[in-house]
């Protein structure tokens, strides 16, 4: 991989095969430069035709070939995770389908516990209270609104 830069134009093109990075890849990594560039993306046959253009002004020679190669390492990072995303899928879903069969209870999970006669006693006593408090506090009659006024359209 060469990084090509271009002093007057702030900018740095790469060129990365297709078949060792997924667009997924390119993208995210992308997202993470976007604070310190802008790039552009252009998806060939065989390769992943990118340009970064620094924000920064005052960007050396040098920086911006700092920036690109740090551009390929993040983008190596991402690459790296979504292998072992893939490697890992199976004993992840194992590890989530087990966590969540111990949480049900295994097997044979317990009954419910029934309601004490407390428990529905107070639901009795809360419910009673809340439609006191609504019936307070509901108007009896609600007056006529009028008609509905049609948004303001602002020029600009």
């Amino acid at each position: 991989m060469k990084i090509l830069v271009d002093l007057p134009e702030r900018s740095v093109a790469l060129s990365v095969p297709r078949k060792t990075y997924c667009d997924d890849a390119v993208r995210i990594t992308a997202h993470v430069f976007s604070n310190r560039a802008e790039v552009y993306h252009e998806a060939g046959k065989a390769a992943h035709e990118l340009t970064l253009v620094a924000k920064r002004r005052d960007a050396d020679e040098a920086a911006l070939e700092a920036l690109g190669g740090e551009f390929l390492n993040e983008l190596l990072n991402q690459e790296y995770r979504f292998i072992v995303g893939r490697f890992n899928r199976k004993i992840s879903n194992l590890i989530a389908a087990q966590a969540l069969f111990s949480a049900r209870g295994g097997e044979k999970p317990p009954r419910p516990a029934p309601d004490s006669p407390e428990l529905q006693a107070e639901t009795v006593r809360l419910m009673r209270e809340a439609d006191a408090e609504i019936r307070r506090v509901m108007p009896k009659k609600i007056k006529p609104q009028g008609s509905p006024i049609a948004p303001e359209v602002h020029a600009r």
